[in-house]
C-alpha cells in the first residue's frame, strides 16, 4: 500500500502552516456541538431545580471545565483537524467522553464525584494526547504545545487522584484543573508570539472559530427558551398571565441573542494571539451566565403564583448584568466598520448603565411578583436593542452623503 492511500484513510494532524482563515464549518463539527447540549441541560436542571448559591457554584465549576473541552476540541479541528478517519475517531470518542460525564453530571449534587471524576479524566486525556500528537507529527509544533501537554497531564493526575478523595478535596483538585487547564495558553503567549513573529506570522481567530463561539451561544442560549417553555408546561391552569409571561421569557432570549449577535457578528477579532484569547476567556462567564439565567427564567414561570425568592432575583440579575458586559467586553476586541460603529458604540456605553441598574433591581424585589420582574427586564433589555437599531437606520438610510 502507498504512503498516499494510507494517508487518505488514517490522516494525521493538520500542519498548522496549512489552516484556513475561512472555510465552511463542517457537518462534524455541527454535530460534536450538539453533545454538549446534553451536558448544559443537566446543569441548567440543576439550578433550576435547586436554586441555591451553592447550586451555582457547582454548577459553574463544572460548566467551566465543559467548556473548556469544547474550546480545545474546536480549536483542535479549526488548527490541525481535517477529512479524515483519524479526526473522525478521535471526535467521535470525545463525543462520547462528554455524553458520560453529561449522566454523571446529577451524582456530583448528590455527593458522589467518582462518575464525574472518571468520565472527565478520559476526556482530559484526549485532549492532551491530541495536542501532544500534533507535535510528534510535526517536530516543529512542540515549541508550542509543550505547554499544554505539561498543564493538562498534571490536571489529568490530579483528575485520578480526585476519585480516591472525599467530595470536599475533589472540588478543590477540580478547581486547580481548571487554573492549569486555563493557564496554559497564557503561559504559552510569549512563546507563540514570538517565535511566529520569527517565522513572519502572526497567530488571529480565524472567522471559522469566531463563528463557532457564537453557534455554541446560541446553543446555550436554547436553554432559556426550553426553561421558559418547560416553566409553562408545569403550570396546569394556564391563565392570560401565564401566557404572557411565556412571551416574555421568549422575548428576553430573542432580546439576549440581539444584543449579542448585533454587537459581535459579521466581525472578526483584531490580529493578535492576545485578543483570540480575550474571546475565549470573556466567553466562559458569558455563556455560564445564559446557563444560570436559563435555569431562572424556569424558576421565574414556575413560581408565577407563590413569588421568586430574593436568592434567585440575585442570581438572575447578577447573571444577567455579566453576559452584558462580557458582551461589552467582546465589542472591544472585535474590528470594527463604519456601519458596526454606530450600532456598537451608543449601544456599549448604554450596557454599562443597564448592568448597573439590574443590580440595583433584586433590592427591592420584595415588590416585586414574578410577572413584574419579568416585565422589568424586558423593558430594560429592549432599550439598548432600540437604540443600537435606530442608530443603525438613521446613519445607513438617512445619512447626507
Amino acid at each position: 500500500m502507498s504512503k498516499q492511500p494510507a494517508k487518505l484513510w488514517w490522516g494525521q494532524p493538520q500542519n498548522f502552516n496549512d489552516r484556513k482563515n475561512e472555510r465552511k464549518i463542517s457537518w462534524l463539527e455541527l454535530f460534536y456541538d450538539l453533545v454538549y447540549v446534553a451536558a448544559i441541560s443537566q446543569l441548567t436542571h440543576q439550578i433550576a431545580t435547586h436554586p441555591t448559591w451553592q447550586t451555582m457554584g457547582y454548577s459553574f465549576l463544572i460548566f467551566c471545565l465543559v467548556f473548556w473541552s469544547w474550546v480545545n476540541g474546536s480549536q483542535y479541528y479549526d488548527l490541525h483537524g481535517g477529512d479524515s478517519i483519524r479526526t473522525r475517531i478521535y471526535t467521535f470518542l470525545q463525543m462520547l467522553a462528554i455524553a458520560a460525564v453529561a449522566i454523571t453530571i446529577p451524582d456530583v449534587f448528590e455527593g458522589n464525584q467518582y462518575g464525574f471524576a472518571i468520565t472527565f479524566a478520559i476526556i482530559q486525556f484526549l485532549i492532551t494526547y491530541l495536542w501532544w500528537s500534533v507535535g510528534l507529527y510535526d517536530p516543529s509544533h512542540r515549541v508550542f504545545n509543550k505547554f499544554y501537554t505539561i498543564n493538562y497531564s498534571i490536571a489529568f493526575i490530579l483528575l485520578i487522584i480526585s476519585v480516591f478523595t472525599n467530595q470536599q478535596t475533589s472540588i478543590i483538585l477540580w478547581i486547580a484543573t481548571l487554573i492549569l487547564n486555563l493557564t496554559a495558553p497564557l503561559i504559552a503567549t510569549q512563546t507563540v508570539v514570538t517565535v511566529l513573529k520569527e517565522r513572519g506570522q502572526v497567530f488571529s481567530a480565524s472567522a471559522t472559530i469566531v463563528e463557532r463561539f457564537g453557534q455554541f451561544t446560541i446553543i446555550v442560549l436554547t436553554e432559556s427558551i426550553l426553561s421558559t417553555v418547560g416553566g409553562v408546561a408545569e403550570l396546569k391552569n394556564r391563565h392570560l398571565d401565564v401566557w404572557i409571561v411565556f412571551i416574555l421569557g421568549i422575548l428576553i432570549a430573542f432580546l439576549l441573542w440581539s444584543l449579542y449577535f448585533d454587537m459581535t457578528s459579521e466581525q472578526q477579532t483584531k490580529k493578535g494571539y492576545a485578543y483570540y484569547q480575550w474571546l475565549v476567556f470573556l466567553h466562559f462567564p458569558l455563556l455560564a451566565g445564559l446557563s444560570v439565567l436559563g435555569a431562572c427564567l424556569r424558576v421565574c414561570i414556575t413560581s408565577l403564583a407563590s413569588g421568586i425568592s430574593s436568592e434567585t432575583q440575585w442570581m438572575f440579575c447578577i447573571s444577567l448584568a455579566t453576559i452584558l458586559l462580557m458582551i461589552n467586553g467582546i465589542t472591544k476586541i472585535m474590528e470594527e466598520d463604519e456601519d458596526d460603529r454606530n450600532y456598537i458604540r451608543p449601544v456599549s456605553r448604554m450596557l454599562w448603565l443597564i448592568s448597573i441598574f439590574i443590580l440595583i433591581i433584586p433590592m427591592f424585589g420584595n415588590y416585586l411578583t414574578s410577572f413584574s420582574f419579568l416585565a422589568l427586564i424586558a423593558i430594560i433589555l429592549f432599550i439598548p436593542v432600540f437604540i443600537g437599531i435606530r442608530s443603525w437606520v438613521l446613519f445607513t438610510f438617512f445619512s447626507k452623503g
